[in-house]
């Protein structure tokens, strides 16, 4: 189990889309706040301890100004994984390890088809 939902990738498709706009119906007040307290307390969370939610994290942010019922699903299914998987370590050793930067940029992972680039240095 993933915190995520994936997409079903089509290779060797001419044309990939992106994800269709979400038409569910909006969260009042109340429960926008709640679903950025969520997202507020496990960035927190994933910074410090659990790296392997940071992804799904930068997803679900990416709605919290104006969530619908959708995002609440995602924040179910997000909290759901935490709550089975609640030990989280993180350990460090001294390895031989060289690290080698690649950069690659996606755009349909984002929601409207938009362009992120990653890199790491």
């Amino acid at each position: 189990m993933t915190p995520c939902t994936n997409m079903i990738s089509q290779y060797r498709a001419k044309v990939q889309f992106s994800e269709p706009d979400d038409n569910s119906p909006a969260l009042d007040a109340t429960n926008t706040k709640r679903v950025q307290e969520v997202l507020g307390t496990f960035l927190f969370y994933g910074r410090a301890i659990d790296s392997t939610i940071l992804s799904t994290i930068g997803t679900i942010v990416t709605q919290q100004a104006k969530p619908t019922k959708k995002t609440m699903a995602a924040i179910a299914q997000l909290l759901n994984y935490l709550s089975s998987h609640p030990n989280a370590v993180v350990r460090f050793q001294a390895s031989e390890m060289t690290l080698h930067a690649n950069s690659d940029a996606l755009y349909i992972l984002w929601p409207k088809g938009r362009c992120i680039l990653l890199s790491l240095q």
